[in-house]
């Protein structure tokens, strides 16, 4: 449904290479990688980072386009608590007026796009209605095309395309009436204005992208006398399926990153189009000393290096997203520079790329970058304790009319007061992973599984991806609402009760490693360290510098006893995990499955369980150090 001057298609036979070639070295970093990649950027907040692609001849003259880019919005309608280097930042309406006055300035020559997880892991005022508010707010800004991040398939591929396409939740219109860009309404959700992006997403059933491979906008040159046209490449990360639950990518093959856009290269180039951009929900980390257009640490070891290195020479753009950081680099690899960027998450950042192309000949000559912090208060966040100043200046009215509805229509039960903490409730990890949250999250769903008759369960694992926000005492004195425990747990997962033997438990907690990039027993987290938390019942050694496996995990402990390779237990995971989520594949030869209560609803029981004292913080002292 897309609505604008655009036009996409899926991917044809490889038949020609569109090349370009680094002529001129940026500014920011050497031209040539003489022993593997080189990777640099600013160096202070008033650098600037300009890569020139090719030589202007001479007579020749140039327009400027902009791409507008965010990532990882997460359905964040309001502003909230999010912060960044010390400033209250994000909010749809606060991103939506960011973008649109960037639109105004540029005019037609711009285009808007984002690089995934615009749904997913969202806060209760857009999961309660199916995510579907967070896509009107995203026609509001204007998208011209997307990428597909692996919380797209959150609910599945079906649910995915009526997200894209229209029409009602099997629940039914329960956001309705839904408000248009042109100021009217609609009481049947009317889809994405936007077009999704799906190069390396396949069907099996029919061997085409889920989505186009990519999509064109033509734009019109600064005279006015020709025209040209800049392609948008959309793509996930591979290991989608390690992340997302095993009915969300039924029926789809993730394909490797750097091959689906290089076969998209070759078809952009068939169809005219000189200057192809990648859009994908992959990328990487600043280390210490990160700034908002840094480049500290130059992505050392990330994914999104590995890909840039073996893309087509032709791709010199690419819009990274899935690690909630932000940055402004550029990367040299192969004698072929390429301008990388990243916008942070849930609206907190916009990034201004500058393509500067050749009248005469449709090349690029030059890109540049710019991240905008998107300020939402008239106070800076001085602590946790900094109570957020609203700035309503800053808002675009027509997106926070939206906010404005979904948040008083979700406010009766997000509102609702469901217990008590004593203190911070964070996901900050000990030198081990273990958090107070993951420890709280992890008793209350054991705490919902031990009776006999639902489950008999003895521990109770939960995955640290799916902790999606931090408690602090001082937003409401102590008090926690729905709403709150919701935007820890946005996932709508059940619990789910199977009896493993401590072999298994060995194995299973072996997988949240890996040794020289090869991950331990048969798991998939090639990247890091996901750390299972754990409850109370539960205690072993961890050793993560180990050299080996086997090395990584102590003796472990179940209610004060040394568990034995052959003993027996009902063990508490949530469904995602129950079918080998994350890359913890040994929770697959778990028996006797069990299902259970719904997450959230486990832990509001829990808080409750709690009351009027309210949930201690835990110490941190499950995961110990391994003599």
């Amino acid at each position: 449904m897309l609505r604008r001057f655009t036009a996409w298609a899926a991917p044809l036979a490889l038949a020609a290479t569109a090349v370009v070639v680094v002529l001129v070295s940026p500014l920011a970093s050497p031209n040539k990688a003489a022993a593997g990649p080189i990777i640099s950027g600013a160096r202070s907040l008033s650098d600037s980072v300009s890569v020139r692609v090719s030589a202007l001849p001479k007579g020749h003259t140039t327009t400027d386009v902009h791409i507008l880019a965010f990532n990882d919005l997460h359905g964040t309608l309001q502003a909230g608590t999010n912060n960044l280097y010390g400033h209250f930042a994000g909010g749809a309406a606060y991103l939506a007026k960011t973008v649109k006055d960037r639109q105004a300035a540029y005019g037609p020559r711009q285009a808007t796009v984002f690089a995934g997880d615009n749904i997913g892991a969202a806060p209760l005022e857009n999961g309660l209605f199916h995510e579907e508010p967070i896509v009107l707010a995203s026609n509001m800004m204007h998208v011209d095309f997307a990428s597909v991040g692996n919380h797209e398939f959150d609910k599945g591929a079906t649910e995915l395309l009526r997200i894209q396409n229209g029409g009602c939740h099997p629940d039914g219109c329960t956001a309705a009436p839904y408000a248009l860009p042109n100021g009217g309404t609609t009481n049947i959700y009317p889809g994405a204005d936007f077009k999704y992006l799906s190069a390396n997403v396949i069907r099996n059933s029919t061997g085409q992208p889920l989505f186009p491979a990519y999509g064109i906008k033509q734009f019109s040159s600064q005279d006015g006398k020709r025209k040209f046209k800049v392609g948008f490449i959309g793509e996930v990360l591979q290991s989608t399926p390690t992340i997302v639950t095993p009915s969300g990518v039924a029926g789809l093959t993730f394909q490797d990153e750097a091959d689906a856009a290089n076969r998209a290269v070759a078809d952009l180039a068939n169809r005219g189009v000189k200057v192809p951009i990648l859009v994908i929900h992959q990328g990487g980390f600043q280390t210490t000393g990160a700034a908002l257009n840094g480049c500290a640490g130059n992505l050392a070891g990330s994914d999104i290096l590995a890909i840039a290195q073996r893309l087509d020479p032709a791709i010199k753009v690419i819009v990274s997203a899935h690690t909630h950081a932000e940055y402004r680099c550029t990367i040299t690899a192969g004698g072929v520079t390429r301008l990388i960027t990243s916008a942070s998450s849930f609206g907190r950042v916009l990034s201004d790329i500058t393509l500067t192309i050749d009248d005469n000949n449709d090349k690029l000559v030059s890109m540049s970058a710019n991240n905008i912090l998107v300020d939402n208060a008239t106070n800076l966040r001085e602590s946790s304790s900094t109570v957020r100043i609203p700035d309503p200046s800053k808002e675009d009215p027509q997106v926070q009319s939206v906010v404005n509805q979904y948040v008083t229509a979700a406010a009766p039960l997000a509102n609702r007061v469901i217990g008590h903490i004593q203190g911070d409730l964070t996901r900050t990890g000990s030198a081990f992973g273990e958090s107070t949250l993951g420890d709280v999250i992890a008793d209350g769903q054991l705490a919902a599984t031990v009776p006999p008759t639902l489950g008999g369960a003895v521990v109770a694992f939960m995955n640290p991806g799916g902790i999606r926000a931090d408690l602090f005492f001082a937003t409401r004195a102590g008090a926690v609402t729905y709403g709150d425990a919701f935007g820890v747990q946005p996932f709508g997962n059940s619990l789910v009760t199977k009896t493993m033997n401590g072999d298994m438990i060995r194995r299973l907690l072996q997988q949240q490693f890996q040794v020289g990039g090869v991950p331990c027993n048969g798991g998939t987290v090639t990247s890091g360290t996901r750390v299972l938390q754990i409850s109370s019942s539960f205690k072993y050694e961890s050793n993560p510098a180990a050299a080996t496996c086997p090395d990584k995990v102590g003796r472990m402990w179940i209610n004060g006893v040394e568990v034995q390779p052959t003993d027996s237990f009902r063990v508490t995971m949530n469904n995602f995990l129950a079918t080998g989520g994350d890359g913890f594949t040994v929770f697959n030869e778990g028996t006797n499955s069990l299902g259970g209560a719904q997450d959230i609803d486990a832990w509001v029981d829990y808080f409750q369980s709690k009351e009027p004292a309210g949930i201690a913080v835990p110490t941190l002292n499950r995961i110990v150090a391994k003599p």
